[in-house]
C-alpha cells in the first residue's frame, strides 16, 4: 500500500497539475472519512501520510475536559496517564490506532472522496487564478436568462452571474450569445463560489483599454482616472511616460480605430481621452473637451471651479442632461459650474 500511495500521488499530480503536498493531504482527507465509516462516526480521526515512503498511522483525538459531554471525542482530565506531561484542559492528546484495511469498499468510498477533493482543489486553483484577472477581460457564453440575473459560462466548469443592471442593453443580451465581462468579486459561500461579472463598471472600460491599445498594456501609456455613464458615455484621462509618443493619439487610434473598437463593444458609448495634468486648472480645462473655455476661476478651499464659455457653446459644455459637466467633475474631482458672458 505504501508503493500504491506514493504511485498515485505522482500519478495525480502530474494528470491533474497539482503540488504533491496537495494530493497527499486530499489522500489523508479520504483515508479519515473511510475510517470514520469503518469506525465511530463521532470519533475525531487524524491520519498522516509519510512523504517519503508512502505509510500511513491513524489517530484517534481526544479533548481534554474538566467534565466530559462528549464521550466520543472528550476525556477527563484526571484520566489521563501521568506519563503524559504538560497536559492542561484545552489541549489535545493523540492515540495510535489500528489503521483501517484496504478492502474492496474501503478502496471505492476512498477513491471517490479523493475525485471529489481533488475537483474542489481544482476549482480552487482556478478560483485564485481568476482573482487576479479582475482587471482582465472574461469570455463566455450565455448560459440562462432570467428576471433580474444572466449565467454566463466562462470555462472550467464554472459560471459567472450578471445583475442585468450592470449588463447596459438587457434587451440585446440573447441565449447562446458569447459575451465580454469583468470580474468584480468573488464571494466564497461555505465550499461554494459565487463569480460576479459586469460590462457596466469602470472596471470593464480599463480592461478593453488595455486589450485594444498595447500602449497602455505595456505600461508605456498611464490611465490615471475613470469615469463611466454606462452605455452613453464615458472620459479617461491619460499621461503618457514616453515624451515621443501622444496619449490621446495613441488611444484614439488611426481613424478612431481603436477607440470605436472600444465603443463597438459598449453598444456605442462615447469614450472621451482626457490629458491629465497635474495642474487641477489645467486638468478641468482638459476635462470639459470638446468644450472651448473663454477663462476659468479657482476656489480651492471649496474646491469649484467656476468656468467660462461662449452662451452659443453652453449646451456642449454640459453635455445631453448635464452629462459633460458631471462626469468632469467627478473625474477631476472638482466641482464645476459653467457659466456665459451674459452671467456676470
Amino acid at each position: 500500500m505504501n508503493k500504491k500511495i506514493l504511485k498515485i500521488t505522482e500519478v495525480l499530480s502530474n494528470e491533474r497539475c497539482l503540488p504533491k503536498e496537495k494530493i497527499f493531504e486530499t489522500l489523508e482527507t479520504a483515508l479519515t472519512i473511510a475510517t470514520k465509516k469503518k469506525y465511530e462516526q463521532q470519533a475525531d480521526i487524524k491520519v498522516k501520510i509519510n512523504r517519503n515512503n508512502g505509510t500511513f498511522y491513524t489517530y484517534r483525538k481526544w479533548l481534554v475536559v474538566k467534565k466530559v459531554k462528549k464521550p466520543q471525542k472528550e476525556i477527563n482530565f484526571k484520566k489521563i496517564n501521568n506519563n503524559i506531561k504538560n497536559i492542561k484542559i484545552g489541549d489535545y492528546i493523540e492515540n495510535k490506532i489500528e489503521s483501517i484495511i484496504f478492502d474492496r469498499i474501503t478502496t471505492q468510498i476512498t477513491k471517490q472522496i479523493i475525485l471529489q477533493k481533488i475537483r474542489e482543489a481544482e476549482k480552487l486553483v482556478i478560483i485564485k487564478q481568476l482573482e487576479k484577472k479582475k482587471e482582465f477581460i472574461i469570455n463566455g457564453i450565455i448560459k440562462k436568462i432570467n428576471k433580474n440575473n444572466i449565467i454566463v459560462d466562462i470555462g472550467s466548469n464554472l459560471e459567472g452571474l450578471i445583475n442585468k443592471k450592470n449588463i447596459i442593453y438587457p434587451k440585446k443580451i440573447k441565449l447562446g450569445n458569447r459575451i465580454k465581462s469583468t470580474i468584480y468579486k468573488i464571494i466564497k459561500n461555505k465550499k461554494k463560489y459565487q463569480i460576479l461579472l459586469s460590462r457596466s463598471r469602470k472596471e470593464m472600460l480599463k480592461a478593453l483599454l488595455k486589450k485594444e491599445i498595447p500602449e497602455i498594456n505595456k505600461k508605456i501609456i498611464e490611465i490615471k482616472a475613470i469615469v463611466r455613464n454606462p452605455g452613453l458615455r464615458s472620459k479617461v484621462a491619460v499621461k503618457s511616460k514616453n515624451k515621443n509618443i501622444d496619449p490621446i493619439g495613441a488611444c484614439i487610434g488611426i481613424k478612431g480605430s481603436r477607440i470605436q473598437s472600444i465603443s463597438n463593444e459598449l453598444y456605442g458609448e462615447r469614450i472621451d481621452i482626457i490629458l491629465w495634468d497635474k495642474n487641477p486648472k489645467q486638468f478641468v480645462i482638459n476635462a470639459m473637451s470638446p468644450a472651448e473655455i473663454l477663462n476659468i476661476s479657482v476656489n480651492k478651499k471649496k474646491r469649484v471651479m467656476n468656468v467660462l464659455v461662449k452662451f452659443n457653446k453652453l449646451a456642449k459644455a454640459i453635455g445631453k442632461n448635464g452629462l459633460n459637466i458631471k462626469l468632469a467633475s467627478k473625474l477631476t474631482g472638482w466641482e464645476i459650474n459653467v457659466l456665459t458672458p451674459s452671467n456676470n
